[in-house]
């Protein structure tokens, strides 16, 4: 979004806003605008928006578990919830639509800031499955965390 003084009379000063819409933004970004003047030694220049935009919460390594194997030895997926505010995140709850295939065990790394979460397969039949774990944090700007977990269980 841009917003600027539409005339400004010579010699005289004027302001120019710049904005970006961050949502569909991640990590570095750099946008540029050019203004255009009729001064004829300097007929444009260039501005420069830059920054980085990070979420309020990190899903280390993404929002998406695998866990595969043969019924009984399957290896547990691990996760990071990474909080990137100062104001400590508190897990209010976690629920499933998978109770009969998974359980979880949560625990606080760096209390309010950093949390590690271990979903272990508990199905009794072999199978594939998809679904979701739902994690209820304080965070108005991010109260549900969405996790996939995906499984593939074989009998042998």
């Amino acid at each position: 979004m841009t917003r600027y003084d539409r005339v400004i009379p010579p010699g005289g000063k004027g302001k120019i806003e710049l904005a970006i819409d961050s949502r569909g933004v991640r990590g570095d970004f750099r946008k540029r605008a050019i203004v255009w003047s009729n001064d004829r030694e300097r007929m444009s220049i260039a501005l420069y928006l830059m920054g980085v935009v990070r979420p309020h919460i990190i899903l280390e390594p993404g929002n998406y578990l695998s866990l595969q194997g043969v019924r009984g030895h399957v290896p547990p997926g691990h996760m990071e919830i990474i909080n990137n505010h100062q104001r400590p995140l508190w897990i209010k709850g976690i629920a499933t639509d998978l109770p009969d295939n998974i359980t979880w065990t949560l625990k606080e790394i760096e209390p309010g800031h950093k949390y590690s979460l271990e979903v272990e397969d508990i199905s009794k039949n072999p199978g594939d499955y998809t679904g979701h774990l739902f994690v209820r944090t304080d965070n108005p700007k991010k109260s549900e965390l969405v996790i996939v977990i995906s499984g593939q269980i074989s009998k042998e």
